[in-house]
């Protein structure tokens, strides 16, 4: 049966996620809890949200972050106390956050690590800005999605130029934007109705938490959707082809894998068996499978497959000699250009311009010099480029691709 008195909320954070929040559908699941946390005063207006918090009053006047993720940050470290209250006590909070923007991409690690403290269990479902949005946007959701998946036990990412694959090529832009908030809705339903409806094979909490044991490591969510015809079939066919399942970054190996299945009374054990089957040999994981299938009576020829997968991060101690090398990364660069002979006395605008080489690579020019090895080294800028010096830098990933190889990845060449 299905825990009584189970305490779900679904917080909102940031202008995306309160638009997705308040999209989410759960007419059958009454006893979820929905809030949304701003620091736009007009954005919160126009929501259907009820409980509503805006923060950073002191630091926003109400008008919004501006995209600064600074601002978005100071915003709610000023209202922690009220972002307390507004968590309460849960079991489960889902946090829905639009990464790329200024309060979402601030606030919600702020919210998550409070939650966190509550001892409930905290899942989060995160999109990421459509390329056309520009690189600063990328930068800062990468940044957000790396900080926050350390404080929550599950946060799933959902990339809006992944998603728009589904979308027709004449997709209106409102319309890219509401996909992500319909896959977040899927995700969602599927998580409370396994909570909070009885069926076939009931899942708790407990099993949930058995997921997500841990905060950190990468999640993997997926839906598939069918009805009528062989609508087994082509809901696991649905589900197969899911985009969120085949990203690249997506983990060879999972660690536990979570699968609940909706439908209606003519979802039968036999075809339970068959998904089951099915979704083990494709997703099968290093422990074990947690299944759940609840039956909805106002479905018929209908079916509804969600996965949830969790990968941990290896957790692992440094050596000695890591820490001692640790410890020694932390020579100063006047140190370093000491050990090396080259002048630290005198002026600093006398000094040939110097071209940035990672830390490690001077700390291993520092050993070679002390063996007294003979090798080529070129301090000027300009006279590592050669022939390629009055033509304008070819950069990739930081590297001047003109300096040759050796000179940028510190390979040491002996003379003979």
């Amino acid at each position: 049966m299905p825990e009584a008195g189970l305490k779900i909320k679904i917080i909102g954070v940031g202008g995306a996620g309160t638009n997705a929040v308040g999209s989410i559908a759960l007419a059958d699941l009454d006893k979820v809890q929905f809030a949304a946390i701003n620091t736009d005063a007009q954005a919160l207006t126009k929501s259907s949200i009820k409980e509503q918090l805006l923060i950073g009053r002191a630091v926003t006047r109400g008008l919004g972050a501006g995209g600064e993720v600074d601002i978005g940050r100071a915003a709610a470290e000023s209202d922690r106390e009220a972002i307390a209250t507004l968590v309460g006590e849960m079991d489960l909070i889902i946090l829905v956050v639009g990464f790329g923007g200024g309060t979402g991409s601030a606030a919600a690690c702020v919210v998550a690590e409070i939650a966190a403290k509550t001892g409930a269990l905290v899942l989060a479902f995160a999109t990421l800005p459509f390329h056309f949005e520009g690189s600063r946007r990328k930068r800062i959701a990468e940044a957000g999605v790396g900080e926050l998946r350390k404080l929550v036990h599950g946060l799933i990412p959902l990339p809006n130029d992944v998603l728009l694959q589904e979308g027709e090529e004449d997709t209106s832009v409102l319309n890219a934007f509401a996909i992500a908030d319909r896959w977040i809705g899927r995700g969602v339903h599927s998580l409370c109705i396994m909570l909070l409806k009885a069926g076939l094979i009931n899942q708790d909490l407990g099993s949930l938490r058995s997921v997500f044991q841990r905060r950190g490591g990468k999640t993997i969510f997926g839906t598939g959707i069918a009805s009528g015809g062989d609508y087994v079939k082509d809901a696991l066919d649905d589900l197969f082809i899911c985009p969120l399942l085949h990203m690249g970054d997506r983990p060879a190996q999972l660690d536990r894998v979570l699968v609940n299945v909706v439908g209606g009374a003519d979802l039968g054990i036999a075809k339970v068996n068959e998904i089951m089957s099915q979704v083990s040999q494709r997703f099968g994981s290093r422990e074990d499978i947690v299944f759940g299938a609840v039956i909805d009576d106002t479905r018929s020829e209908s079916l509804e497959i969600c996965i949830l997968a969790k990968a941990e991060m290896e957790q692992r101690t440094p050596t000695k000699a890591e820490n001692a090398n640790v410890a020694e990364s932390s020579t100063s660069p006047l140190q370093v250009l000491d050990t090396l002979g080259l002048e630290t006395d005198v002026d600093q605008d006398q000094l040939p311009q110097q071209r940035a080489v990672h830390i490690s690579k001077l700390l291993s020019k520092k050993k070679a010099v002390a063996e007294g090895q003979d090798e080529f080294t070129f301090n000027e800028e300009d006279a590592q480029r050669g022939y390629f010096e009055k033509t304008d830098r070819n950069v990739y990933k930081d590297e001047d691709l003109d300096v040759p190889t050796y000179l940028r990845r510190g390979i040491k060449i002996k003379l003979r």
